[in-house]
């Protein structure tokens, strides 16, 4: 090793000691922000978290009901959601109601900058000043020439979810079945990473915007300048900070979540004399503390974050010697009066008590027990067998399960195999399109090792040895129509299928494709169908082609299954996967879910709590809590 190398070792090791010294010092600078005005600041949080779920769940109420009224539709559903949300009117309407959620979050954020900028040069201030920040803040980015910041909020901070500023940012949540398919395929995790590489990037640069927006009368164009300029010889030392800054926070935030739930559920066994079930108080552990972070993460991080970015904020400034240059009026502390005080409070506390009233005369029927759904194994047990095969069917029925799902296609010779895609390209590695074969070519080909639960010589399998093993194991079948355009007497050829098999009594037909369902209907309207939607809103007892409905497991309310049980139909939820949310649908009172691991999910269901009053009205307040960042 040359002496050229070792200088460079040791600058190296200078600047990452100096990096580390200087961390520490900024660290200490947060914390003295954050305990100045500890009181206010928990308080401003609080207030604008309850305030913004409350406004929030109005809002959207009167977004959706507003939509369907223009689109002379009761629901949303498949079959016609492009035509309720992409039409002029619709369109106008969620921008005003995605601006009014950011302007609740600019509020809040502009309110927390304001007293850690106060605070940053040795004031006190109060709750009054942080109110009038926000509310200056939010008249300020309604001006034309800062309609950027707007989409700044409301956008990039959801996306890269690092150093969330707002406890009440508007969330942007991908359905279950959307992240699985970004998990399983390559090429779009890919491109996932990278897009969210290049926002972390992105907002590395622009961080400081929000800052130079809310404490100088500066646009948000000539924010954004600033921003960039500050950061442009700080860049790695901003990127590192935060992410160093979050992962203190995270690890923080979860240490302590554990030692309460843990310390609290230990008290609580020793006074009431009860040890209980390991697994059953492990999981309750587990459930508690990640609520509990949920909690602390909404409260405690927008405050630390926001202190972090007015600490480098003033620092990078004062550098550029641009400290001087910031007006007193930037800082300025309102002095409430007790008129203003008094009439503020007093529409406080009627808002909240009607709210109150409201949610609970709405919500009444909370205090009736619900009864334990059944588990649905979604294409066979195929966590531990291929999909949609037999050995998959063998496993769901060795289960003791009551329900299985497959999806069924037609060959060309007419024959109704089990298969998902309508090609062989990822289940058998040869790209064989299932309507342009026969079942002896199809068959000709075993499914790849690649496959879950992979076993030697399992081949694509028929629907009618499907319903055997069924009937066989008194099981009951959801058949998911797939098909092609091509097909020819498709619907007709199912049934035959199914009638031969005698399981018409025992078989639920489900479509995503409405027209599917509606020709089952003309052929047999005594077959027991469901309608499978991604996106479930509004009166879905207007559907006339359904008997029950099988929903995507983000869109499943209590509300949308009691309107359903009510006329006598039954919710199915898919896809399933993760115990976390049963609890939710058990509360929800969901009549089937539908799993690929339902082993996993029966364990789930029978641990899970199926009383009414306010132990259901917990675990559904708790479900949305633990969401809250998701």
């Amino acid at each position: 090793m040359n002496i050229k190398d070792n200088r460079n070792i040791k600058a190296l090791k200078g600047s990452i000691g100096g990096f580390f010294e200087g961390f520490l010092s900024f660290l200490k600078n947060v914390l003295i922000l954050f305990k100045q005005d500890f009181r206010e600041v928990m308080l401003f949080i609080l207030f604008c978290t309850v305030f913004t779920a409350t406004a929030t769940y109005f809002l959207k109420e009167f977004m959706l009901q507003s939509m369907m009224r223009y689109s002379n539709t009761t629901y949303i559903a498949t079959s016609n959601w492009r035509e309720v949300f992409f039409n002029p009117v619709s369109l106008v309407i969620m921008i005003v109601f995605a601006v009014i959620i950011t302007l609740f979050s600019l509020f809040e954020i502009a309110g927390l900058l304001h007293v850690f900028s106060v605070a940053q040069i040795g004031r006190d201030t109060n709750l009054t000043s942080m109110f009038m920040a926000g509310l200056r803040a939010c008249r300020k980015a309604l001006h034309p020439k800062n309609w950027l910041l707007i989409l700044f909020v409301l956008v990039l901070f959801p996306l890269t979810k690092v150093l969330p500023l707002s406890g009440s940012t508007f969330k942007l949540i991908l359905p279950g079945f959307v992240n699985q398919t970004i998990d399983y395929t390559s090429s779009l995790s890919i491109l996932y990473n990278v897009l969210y590489i290049f926002l972390i990037v992105f907002l590395t640069f622009y961080i400081f915007s929000i800052n130079s927006f809310v404490m100088q009368k500066k646009t948000f164009i000539q924010s954004c300048s600033q921003s960039r300029r500050l950061v442009s010889t700080h860049f790695l030392e901003t990127l590192f900070t935060m992410i160093l800054l979050t992962a203190i926070m995270n690890f923080l935030i979860n240490s302590i979540s554990s030692v309460i739930v843990v310390n609290a559920k230990e008290f609580v066994s020793f006074i009431s004399r009860r040890r209980g079930n390991v697994v059953a108080k492990s999981g309750d552990v587990g459930t508690y503390t990640y609520v509990l972070r949920q909690i602390l993460k909404s409260y405690v991080s927008p405050a630390v974050n926001n202190a972090a970015i007015t600490v480098l904020f003033y620092r990078y400034i004062e550098e550029k010697g641009g400290l001087s240059a910031l007006s007193e009026d930037n800082f300025r502390i309102e002095k409430p009066s007790k008129k203003f005080s008094c009439i503020f409070a007093g529409i406080m506390v009627v808002f909240f008590a009607a709210t109150g009233i409201y949610l609970v005369k709405r919500y009444s029927y909370l205090g009736e027990r619900v009864s334990k759904p059944y588990v649905c194994a979604h294409r066979g047990d195929n966590v531990n067998a291929p999909e949609n095969t037999m050995p998959a069917f063998e496993l769901a029925a060795r289960e003791n399960l009551k329900w299985i799902e497959l999806d069924v296609h037609q060959t060309s010779d007419g024959v109704i195999v089990c298969n998902h895609d309508s090609t062989t390209k990822r289940t058998h590695g040869v790209k064989l399109a299932i309507h342009n074969n026969t079942y002896q070519e199809l068959t000709r080909f075993e499914l790849g090792s690649w496959m879950p639960g992979h076993q030697e010589g399992v081949r694509m399998t028929t629907l009618e040895n499907a319903l055997e093993l069924a009937k066989a194991n008194d099981m009951n079948v959801q058949v998911e129509l797939k098909g092609h355009p091509a097909d020819v007497g498709f619907e007709e050829n199912v049934l035959k299928v199914i009638n031969k098999a005698g399981m018409h009594d025992n078989v639920m037909i489900i479509a995503q494709d409405a027209e599917r369902l509606k020709r089952i209907k003309e052929l047999d309207p005594t077959i027991t169908k469901g309608y499978c939607m991604v996106i479930a809103i509004g009166n879905l007892n207007d559907i006339d082609y359904t008997d029950n409905v099988t929903i995507e497991e983000t869109n499943v309310t209590p509300e949308l299954v009691r309107q359903m049980h009510a006329q006598g139909k039954k919710v199915f939820c898919w896809t399933v996967d993760l115990d976390d949310t049963v609890q939710y649908l058990v509360s929800c009172d969901v009549d089937v879910i539908g799993t690929d691991n339902p082993m996993l999910i029966s364990n789930a269901v029978d641990k899970a709590d199926s009383s009414g009053g306010m132990s259901r009205v917990f675990h559904i307040v708790m479900h949305i809590i633990a969401n809250m960042d998701k």
